[in-house]
Parts: C-alpha cells; structure tokens; sequence
C-alpha cells in the first residue's frame, strides 16, 4: 500500500473517531438537557472535542513511533518501558493543560463540575481508559504495517532475483546458440561451398529475432514457429541435404503467445546428439497449440559415436527458464532409451495432442 493511501486511511479513521465522540456528547447534552440546537453551541461542542481527540492521537503515535520500534526491531525492552512511562506522562500533561489552560479559562467549560481530580486520578483514568485501547492499536499498528512491508519487499526481491536469474540465462542461451552455428557458417566457407551465402543470410534473419523480439517476455507463436524453421533450414544447408527432418506445426493459434526462445534448445540438443542423415528415422519436431495451451515435442534417433555424452548448458537452462516462466503451469516429460531420445513438452493442459 502506497503512503499516501496509508495516510488518508489515518486521517479517515481519526475523523470518523472525531465525529462519533462528537455526535455523542453534542447529542447527549440536548437530549438529556432538552435543549434546542444552536450553532454556538455546536461550535462550543466541536471545540471541546477536537481538544480530547489529540489525546487518543497522542497515545497512538507515541506507541507507533517510539515504544513500538524499540520493542518489534531492536528489542529494547527497558527503553521501551521508558519510552511507555514518558507516553503515559505526556498524556497527562497534555489533558491537564487543555482542560485548566483552555477549556475553563477559554470556553467556560468544566469537565469536572468544579472538583477537580488529584493527580492519580489523572494517571488511573488515562492508563484504564487510553492504554488499552490506542496504546495498543499504536502497537498493533506497526507490527502489522512492519508484517506487510517486510512481506511485500520479499516478494519484489523474489520477482528481482528470478528476473535477474532469467536475463542471465538468456544471456547464456544466445551465446551458445551462436556459437554453434557460427561453427557450421565456418564449415562451409572453408569447404567453399555454394550454400555459404544462403547460411549467413539465414543467420542474420535469425540475429534479428533474437536482438527484436527474442528481447521481449513473450512473442507470438508463429513468430516462435518461424523461428525454428529457419533454425533448421541452417542445419540442412550446414548438412549440405543430408538432414532429415520433420517439422510438423500441426494447429496454430496465432493470438497465442510463448516465452520467447523457449524451444530453440531442445532442437538444438536433437542436433548436437542426434542422428539426422537417416531417412529412416528422421529428427520429429511437433508444436501445436489451442485454446491457449501449446505442446512441444521432440524425438531424435541417438547418434552412439558422438563423443560429447553432455547435454551442455541448453537443457539446464530451459528447465530453469520454466520454473521461473510457467511455475506449476508446464510438464516437461524426457524419455531416454538406448537407440531414441524424446521430449514433451505441456505448457498448461493440451487438448490435443502433439505425438510422440
């Protein structure tokens, strides 16, 4: 809650405070008094109130601002106790001046019908009658405000951490992506191929996603789709056609929108470890998506020879970048056998589905 909202909240519950002591008193002396309404009257009656009210307001911002710190945050229990007597003392002193230094003289009003109380009447009737109630509401005040400040910050470290987090691993994802395909572009210029060209412009169509909407939360999904197309037509052309892979887009909603960058991994990790040059088993790429649910699956036959058993950075960084973007709202499903390789991916709760 924003601080100006928590002192309008203040300054509505002390009117309101102020209105009903009033209405109570002015009411109670026509009606008992059979007197008739008059606005000197209601001036003399609005007087003596707004002077009792700052005794109750006393006591509340004494106990929020020095007994309450002292007791919840530095737990200083005999400066609070201090603190507590002096709130006690200055609440006496204030009624004993507004009523003998301004009421009587000023206003002819005598609160005590000319028997004035002794000094421990004063202090019995404030520490009965005001303790217990806006001493305490000062204390529980600030235990609650200092509850839902501290609970509030926690979640914005928490929302700063995970963003943090997720910049760094995207950070990580780009490079690495990059690297890859820079690798292959450098293949084929060395082995002067035709298909050099081809590669670098596909390359830099892909920089412009990735420095454009790459750069954003969420990007729709046929721009995701799009992207991953060309992703693997750069594998083909750094294949030289000897690449065989299926990309089914099957259902598309176009209004639907995707964490972007999600799925370039797991194509990525069926390139590095997969076998692409047998028709016979071919790399099977699936995306779909209705109703606002999408679904992700990849299924590669394992290359045995590839010496590199690691999955590198990608699967670890899109497992995490789930966690932080679909908490609770995914399922991702990894099944490894001896000659295959599948992923599943479930953002939400598919109704159709994708395939293995």
């Amino acid at each position: 809650m924003k601080r100006n909202r928590l002192l309008l909240l203040q300054v509505c519950l002390w009117g309101l405070l102020f209105i009903s002591e009033l209405w109570q008193a002015y009411s109670r002396e026509i009606i008992a008094a059979h007197k008739n309404f008059t606005w000197q009257l209601g001036a003399h009656h609005f007087i003596i109130q707004a002077g009792y009210t700052t005794i109750p307001i006393t006591c509340f911002y004494c106990s929020y601002w020095f007994v309450a710190p002292q007791l919840f945050v530095k737990r200083n229990y005999l400066l609070a106790f201090v603190y507590a007597v002096l709130t006690l003392a200055a609440i006496v002193s204030l009624r004993y001046v507004i009523e003998y230094y301004f009421f009587l003289p000023v206003l002819g009003f005598d609160n005590y019908q000319g028997h004035p109380w002794p000094a421990s009447d004063y202090i019995e009737n404030i520490f009965f009658y005001y303790f217990p109630r806006y001493f305490v509401y000062g204390l529980m005040y600030f235990f609650a405000k200092s509850w839902y400040t501290n609970k509030h910050l926690k979640q914005e470290l928490e929302k700063e951490k995970s963003a943090a987090e997720l910049a760094f691993l995207r950070s990580q994802l780009n490079p690495h992506f990059l690297f890859n395909t820079i690798n292959d572009i450098y293949s084929l210029t060395y082995h002067k191929s035709d298909q050099a060209p081809e590669a670098l412009l596909k390359l830099a169509e892909l920089l412009r996603y990735m420095l454009r909407e790459g750069n954003d939360a969420f990007v729709p999904l046929s721009a995701e789709a799009h992207y991953l197309e060309n992703v693997i037509e750069l594998q083909r052309i750094s294949a030289k056609g000897n690449a065989y892979i299926n990309f089914d887009r099957g259902n598309m909603v176009t209004e639907q929108k995707v964490a972007a960058l999600l799925f370039v991994s797991f194509v990525e990790n069926a390139f590095k470890h997969g076998v692409l040059n047998d028709p016979e088993a071919p790399v099977d790429i699936c995306l779909s998506a209705a109703a606002g649910k999408i679904e992700f699956a990849v299924k590669n036959k394992k290359n045995n020879n590839q010496k590199d058993k690691t999955g590198g950075i990608g699967l670890y960084n899109v497992r995490r970048r789930l966690e932080l973007i679909y908490p609770g709202k995914h399922k991702l499903d990894i099944i490894d056998v001896d000659e295959f390789y599948s992923i599943h991916l479930v953002l939400q709760t598919s109704l159709q589905t994708c395939g293995a």
